[in-house]
């Protein structure tokens, strides 16, 4: 069942949002179908860490924009319980002790849970998610607390039950392990508006950090902070409001001490630097790269590419695709934070930067969002815009795009080659020696019409026969063009082919081939000079190489 996540107002309104942990969740089975072994029913199951029994009539627990009170019940020190909608009991009551409410319910997206003392004071809340599960979930599956002496910390401290009818509903949880939070609260990110700034933080800040303006000071300037707040039930979010906007093109730096987190930790004074930037020209951000034919379990991305000689800010910048009928579709916003991208750097935009970390060596700053448009792995077309909906680039691409060489382009990307909007833009497969894709740097396919086409070895003297020193060497190049072929062969002084390094390579414009001394048999091959021969084509040329290198000894 959906439920908005927003309390009443009134609610919000009439409570702090402390915690005494008085009581806590710690378990939440909201999607129990189809079911493992447990009752086909949502439920929560509650936990007293104290050292006394409570008794629990006028409790609260407020869920989504619903509130219920408690039943006269004693819950003992050390004791969980299994809450529930009455009328269930009979499916519950094999399970440990139960409390049964008049109304019940819960989102199987995600809500925000409020449980509240008889004073009306704040016992506990969580606003969970069901991107918290680390298992597959498609339904029957709860939600754990991981440890409960760390009640405060939200999804680093839950996981999906392990136990194998689902969930542990008034029992120890099946994940339950010592995961003390031992580590002090980092910034994710922050948006700077005229002249109210947000702070974000990847986990909850304790409320009496918020609250003392002194943590919080501007560096060397006229400005000052002069108001702070925070979201009901979202410290990891602080607001600061300044005493004087800041003016377009003026930057500051905003000094925070004394950064504690809700489990007490406290982290290091932060310097944050604050502009608002001169907004980005036209040509001023282009599209570099595209992945839009991932390997099975990878993600596509787009790599930007700043080509000014200043910071941008990228905060509500979109991409978008082309529908069927040619019309902007799937509009998808990269980020609504402060987003900065380095002059003259590169920046790759995907789901999944574990995945580009993982499978593609040469990478560098990649950024992860929650959402992308859908490219097809044929063809299609990639449009950024800015916030203002102006488009800035598009480029319509197709897997007949790439080297003619590639039988199956699956995980090989499509790199820019040139940046210079007088020319048409050409695009290319990524080289196999810079591993099929470069998210996040220099693309491995660059523009440089004015070099003659280079090999040579380094060092030109190898030992493999040891590991330190030079055990190595590689074949180095530079080509004066894109889209290049080679087949690699090594000969011995007797014109004996003794190893095929490669056939079909696509390279890039300039990379490195590494030769460890052995031969085709996996033998290390004996004292004595060899040659590259390097026949190195495309469909405008045909053209050999022959390099020497040689093999010493100790």
């Amino acid at each position: 069942m959906n439920i908005n996540l927003l309390l009443f107002a009134i609610f919000l309104g009439l409570h702090s949002f402390g915690q005494t942990h008085q009581l806590i969740i710690t378990e939440i089975m909201a999607d129990p179908t189809p079911s493992k072994g447990l009752p086909e029913r949502e439920y929560l199951e509650i936990y007293n860490p104290s050292s006394e029994a409570i008794n629990l009539k006028n409790f609260k627990l407020y869920y989504g924009n619903f509130s219920v009170s408690f039943p006269d019940s004693i819950l003992k020190s050390n004791a969980y319980a299994i809450v529930f909608r009455k009328g269930y009991e009979a499916e519950f009551k094999n399970f440990g002790s139960i409390i049964p409410l008049p109304n019940f319910s819960l989102s199987n997206e995600g809500a925000l849970l409020v449980l509240q003392n008889q004073a009306g004071q704040d016992v506990f809340h969580i606003t969970y998610s069901s991107s918290w599960h680390n298992l597959k979930n498609k339904g029957g599956i709860s939600l754990e607390m991981i440890d409960t002496s760390f009640p405060c910390v939200k999804n680093q401290n839950w996981a999906s039950s392990t136990d194998a009818i689902g969930g542990t509903p008034g029992k120890a949880n099946s994940v339950i392990i010592a995961n003390p939070d031992i580590s002090g609260p980092k910034l994710l990110n922050f948006n700077l508006d005229i002249n109210v700034l947000t702070l974000n933080f990847d986990e909850d800040v304790s409320i009496d950090f918020i609250k003392e303006k002194n943590n919080f000071k501007i560096k060397d300037g006229l400005n000052e902070v002069i108001d702070l707040s925070y979201e009901p039930y979202q410290t990891n979010k602080v607001i600061i409001k300044l005493k004087h906007p800041v003016e377009e093109g003026e930057s500051i730096e905003l000094i925070v001490d004394n950064l504690e987190d809700c489990s007490g930790n406290i982290s290091e004074r932060l310097l944050i630097a604050l502009a608002n930037l001169v907004p980005a020209q036209l040509g001023e951000i282009l599209l570099s790269e595209i992945l839009f034919n991932p390997k099975t379990g990878g993600e596509d991305f787009v790599e930007l590419f700043n080509s000014s000689d200043k910071i941008l800010n990228l905060r509500g910048w979109k991409f978008a695709k082309l529908n069927s009928k040619g019309e902007i579709s799937e509009i998808s916003e990269i980020a609504n934070y402060d987003f900065l991208i380095k002059p003259r750097s590169y920046m790759a935009i995907s789901k999944d930067k574990n995945y580009l970390q993982q499978n593609y060596p040469k990478n560098g700053h990649i950024i992860e969002v929650l959402k992308m448009p859908s490219f097809n792995n044929d063809e299609g077309t990639v449009i950024v815009l800015d916030k203002n909906d102006v488009e800035f680039d598009r480029f319509s691409y197709s897997e007949k795009m790439h080297n003619q060489l590639i039988v199956n382009p699956e995980g090989i990307s499509l790199e820019r080659t040139n940046y210079d909007l007088t020319k048409k833009s050409i695009w290319t497969s990524a080289a196999v020696d810079f591993g099929f894709a470069t998210p996040g740097l220099p693309n491995s396919q660059g523009f440089t019409e004015n070099i003659k086409n280079v090999f040579y070895a380094e060092p030109i003297v190898f030992n493999p026969y040891q590991l330190s020193g030079n055990p190595t060497t590689f074949l180095k190049y530079h080509l004066n063009g894109q889209g290049f072929a080679a087949k690699i062969d090594i000969m011995d002084k007797n014109g004996k082919l003794v190893r095929n390094l490669s056939n079909n390579t696509i390279l890039g414009s300039s990379g490195e081939i590494e030769w460890d001394g052995l031969s085709n048999a996996g033998e290390l091959l004996p004292v004595g000079y060899y040659v590259y021969r390097v026949k190195l084509y495309s469909p405008k040329i045909n053209q050999d190489f022959l390099v020497k290198c040689v093999i010493g000894s100790n």
